[in-house]
């Protein structure tokens, strides 16, 4: 390819300059062949191409490029495969192979190979992309990835740089990727498609041997991975197609997943504090869908949805770090139930979307409060029933103002059911103190009040059956003081009974003395 390049520059030195010496043969076979040309019958017909011409200079340019290639594999095959050797040792410093290549690979022709291919092919996307830079990116990225990746080797140079330059060549792969429109889907460019998924893939190995490569150390670790949440982030704010957002953001929550964890690893906290970041990643990313401008946009539910996916996932995992200690499982699921009432709030929901989170408000953080009264070893059983009645019946409200139409025993039936059923159990199974039957039926009564007063036909039913059931236990617990029961009844009575005479007794004298 040197020597093709060397002749050409040749012929057109000789065209140019005056013929001096040894030049005179060229020059003359320059001008022959310029006459010849200008001599050709300006047809437009016959200046039409009879095949396409990026593909002749395709064709043309294979062989040379696959034995250009070929000569630089080893020292490919090196950069991308060596550093997956730290896997066995990671943080424990790099492997002596990484440190010093092989003599056979070292040889800096290679990455003047290399230079010349990129050169070529940069000159060729431009000359065949008719003007447009997108078309050119694509097919200029392989042969500067490959640059990069085997400058550090066939230049002498071992870990770090090689790990740097892997990192770069993913870098460069992804962002020129996502930041770059495909073909359009009725457009025939076969060969664009395949530069494009030929990029994406040594972009893909780039980043898994500098990932591997980093590995050797901590400090290098958290470069990388804080790196990659900036490369991801780029992809999802920037990325010109859906795709490309899409996986940006995916690529962006993994990594900042880890890069919290393994920052929390290298100062020393145990797994289980790691998993308060995790979860604050997914906070974030629950944040960010429902207040993002342009995750609310319609044409972006598919992205909106993949950033709220990634922050369940996130919380998924903050769970799995702490699964062996209950108190912060407690404090992780009582911060994810907050955050879940944000997400809740996003707009354009549906009604059935939100009724689900609110739920798991619920759930999430009465198992916090169970999971905190069981590790205080409380054994109040009311302790685990009110607090989920107080935020069932919080959920009921909220429902009953979005629906009007809703039945009382929807809104307010589970609220009830939990605030009353298992106290009421208690009171009639066991031998339970005064205090607490006062209290039940106390409630009871203000339940039906309040049912009575705003007409919902589940708090009067239920308030009315727990009263009536209570006040008959009371009755029949009361023991000797049971006598006592049937002459406050009649007492009751007798006196309702003298106060309803009295008042009739009054409305006749007043209707008399209004008589003529």
């Amino acid at each position: 390819a040197a020597a093709l390049l060397g002749v050409l520059a040749e012929l057109i030195r000789a065209a140019t300059v005056p013929p001096t010496g040894a030049a005179q043969p060229v020059r003359r076979w320059a001008v022959r062949l310029d006459g010849a040309l200008r001599r050709l019958p300006d047809d437009p017909e016959r200046r039409r191409w009879r095949f396409n011409p990026a593909a002749g200079a395709l064709a043309a340019a294979a062989l040379p490029t696959a034995l250009a290639l070929a000569s630089i594999t080893p020292a490919l095959v090196t950069a991308l495969v060596e550093p997956h050797r730290t896997l066995t040792r990671i943080w424990q410093g790099p492997p002596p192979e990484l440190l010093t290549p092989p003599p056979d690979v070292v040889n800096p022709t290679h990455v003047l190979t290399a230079l010349l291919l990129t050169a070529t092919a940069a000159l060729a996307a431009t000359g065949f992309s008719g003007g447009r830079r997108s078309r050119a990116v694509p097919v200029v990225l392989p042969g500067a990835a490959v640059t990069l990746l085997i400058a550090p080797t066939a230049l002498g140079r071992g870990w770090p740089a090689s790990s740097v330059a892997a990192l770069s060549v993913f870098t460069i792969a992804m962002l020129g990727l996502a930041l770059t429109p495909p073909p359009p889907l009725v457009e025939r460019a076969r060969s664009l498609r395949l530069a494009r998924v030929l990029v994406f893939a040594i972009g893909l190995a780039g980043g898994s041997a500098g990932l591997a490569g980093s590995l050797a150390d901590r400090q290098l670790t958290l470069f990388t991975l804080g790196s990659a949440v900036g490369v991801g982030a780029v992809g999802a704010f920037f990325g010109i197609t859906q795709r490309a957002r899409i996986l940006g953001w995916l690529f962006a929550s993994l990594m900042a997943q880890l890069f919290v964890l393994t920052a929390g690893l290298v100062a020393g906290l145990a797994a289980v504090w790691s998993a308060f970041g995790v979860l604050a990643v997914g906070a974030v990313l629950q944040v960010l869908a429902a207040t993002l401008p342009r995750l609310r946009r319609p044409e972006a539910q598919r992205e909106a949805s993949t950033v709220e996916w990634s922050g369940y996932a996130a919380a998924l995992i903050a769970l799995a770090l702490a699964f062996d200690s209950p108190r912060h499982i407690a404090a992780l699921l009582a911060a994810w139930g907050a955050v879940l009432g944000v997400a809740a709030t996003r707009p354009g929901r549906r009604p059935v979307e939100r009724r689900i989170l609110f739920w798991a408000v619920v759930v999430c953080e009465i198992t916090a409060w169970w999971i905190l009264m069981r590790v205080a070893d409380v054994a109040l059983p009311e302790a685990y029933t009110l607090p989920f009645a107080a935020l069932a019946l919080l959920v009921g409200v909220l429902e009953l103002r979005h629906r009007a139409d809703l039945s009382s025993w929807v809104a307010y039936g589970p609220a009830l059911v939990a605030a009353f059923v298992p106290t009421l159990a208690i009171v009639l199974a066991t031998e339970s103190s005064t205090l607490r039957q006062m209290l039940l039926l106390l409630g009871a009564v203000a339940v039906l009040i309040f049912g009575s007063s705003t007409q919902q036909q589940a708090p009067v039913i239920v308030g009315a059956s727990v009263t009536a059931i209570t006040a008959i236990h009371a009755l029949f617990s009361l023991g000797p003081w049971l006598a006592l029961i049937p002459v406050g009844i009649l007492l009751l009575v007798l006196g309702a009974s003298n106060e309803r005479r009295r008042r009739a007794q009054e409305r006749l004298q007043t209707a008399l003395r209004g008589m003529r």
